[in-house]
């Protein structure tokens, strides 16, 4: 009886947690050509909050920095696509970072 209570008790500990995670935010992060020179990204939180003022870089292949900015309060950035590879990073705070590669920035 004592085992199957112990057992009640860590299932319900298990929910408790699993229920903690459901809750979390993650980063949500997009990036497309809006014209043929003018990338636009749209960045935010799975829990639907706000990504304005976050961190945006975009590097080139060896990883050197090209440019960075911030988000908007409208939740996008916008800047025009440099020549050849590059990545594209959210830095969303809290270990919530993004990135996408230019290959994968489409109409």
């Amino acid at each position: 009886m004592n085992a199957l209570r112990s057992f009640s008790r860590i299932a319900l500990v298990g929910l408790a947690f699993a229920g903690q995670a459901a809750f979390a935010h993650g980063p949500v992060f997009d990036c497309y050509l809006e014209q043929s020179d003018q990338v636009k990204c749209e960045a935010g939180f799975t829990d639907g909050s706000s990504a304005a003022g976050r961190r945006i870089v975009v590097q080139d292949s060896s990883n050197k920095v090209l440019l960075e900015g911030t988000v908007g309060e409208d939740g996008t950035f916008s800047f025009k696509p440099p020549a050849g590879k590059y990545s594209v990073l959210f830095m969303g705070g809290d270990n919530h970072q993004a990135t996408l590669q230019s290959v994968d920035i489409t109409q």
